[in-house]
């Protein structure tokens, strides 16, 4: 479930206007009914595809020097055999 941060206040780690996931509470140790009967976070019913986006590249991890580097294929292993 995905919900936007209405309060002024952090809201595990996200600020007002934020989406923020039933996994992110979780993980943060937070009660998601407490902090919609606080009226912290609201419900999002049809977020926007773009917002969705933004938030999985936020959360995507860095990649290294190491992987940009790899090659699927190993030269020595191409060719006649």
């Amino acid at each position: 479930m995905d919900y936007i941060v209405t309060s002024d206040k952090k809201v595990c780690g996200k600020t007002k206007g934020d989406i923020i996931t039933s996994m992110d509470i979780i993980n943060a140790g937070g009660n998601e009914k407490q902090l919609l009967r606080t009226d912290l976070i609201e419900e999002v019913k049809n977020a926007p595809k773009a917002l969705k986006a933004v938030k999985a590249v936020e959360e995507a991890p860095p990649v290294t020097q190491q992987e940009e580097n790899f090659s699927a294929f190993n030269s020595q292993e191409i060719g006649d055999k």
